[in-house]
């Protein structure tokens, strides 16, 4: 598609991600084999349609390719929604390189998160082919805050955040991204980011989590809904 098209696209479809919303009244046959059945279904895209098989068995010591770029990261969540909700989505070793987390005084406010958010930006950027979807996360736990950060990176960026504030933080940290002029793979411009998306959630008294999960252009996801008959 690349060639023909004659537009740059990379080959590394990484990490699979694939979430689950199950919402009333939904029976799943064999449910506790979904996840073996899941990956077989990774397996056999992966295989069928040549993508790059990119996951190791052993991020450590052995370091030997699965072959099939399972396991998935699934994750399954009972919802209100009809219906069965199946969302998947790719995440290259580039970008995913360029995840942060970081543990802060909560008593810091929008600007530091601002330029917190820039000095990544202007790091890291470059790795991960931009322009960039950043997606942030704001509170919860250490364990929970990178998991908002990969729900803003994937969220539709026609959706903004429903609380004020927060969407007016995205739209003024997108803004700020784009006038650093890194531009397109880095080569000067006016694009550096094509979307800025924030999620947040409760934390402790004692604490502020951030987390920065930047993700290329190249955004491949999809999802579909299955309705009880």
């Amino acid at each position: 598609m690349a060639p023909r098209e004659r537009l740059p696209l990379c080959q590394d479809c990484g990490n699979t991600y694939i979430d689950l919303k199950i919402g009333p009244g939904i029976y799943i046959e064999d449910s506790g084999n979904i996840s073996r059945h899941l990956n077989d279904a990774v397996a056999k895209a992966y295989k069928d349609n040549f993508l790059r098989m990119s996951i190791v068995n052993d991020p450590l010591f052995e370091r030997i390719n699965t072959g099939d770029n399972t396991p998935a990261l699934i994750s399954m969540q009972f919802v209100n929604e009809p219906g069965l909700k199946i969302s998947v989505s790719l995440k290259g070793g580039g970008s995913e390189n360029c995840s942060y987390l970081s543990m802060e005084n909560p008593s810091i406010g929008q600007d530091e998160i601002i330029s917190l958010v820039l000095g990544l930006v202007r790091a890291n950027i470059t790795k991960c082919c931009p322009p960039a979807i950043i997606g942030i996360g704001i509170g919860s736990t250490a364990s929970e805050v990178a998991k908002l950060a990969r729900t803003a990176a994937f969220r539709d960026l026609n959706i903004r955040n429903s609380n004020k504030k927060y969407r007016d933080l995205e739209e003024i940290i997108l803004e700020e991204v784009n006038n650093t002029g890194i531009g397109p793979q880095g080569l000067r411009g006016k694009t550096t980011a094509i979307g800025c998306n924030i999620e947040y959630a409760p934390c402790h008294i004692a604490t502020l989590p951030v987390s920065v999960f930047l993700q290329c252009h190249s955004l491949r996801r999809a999802s579909s809904r299955i309705l009880p008959q």
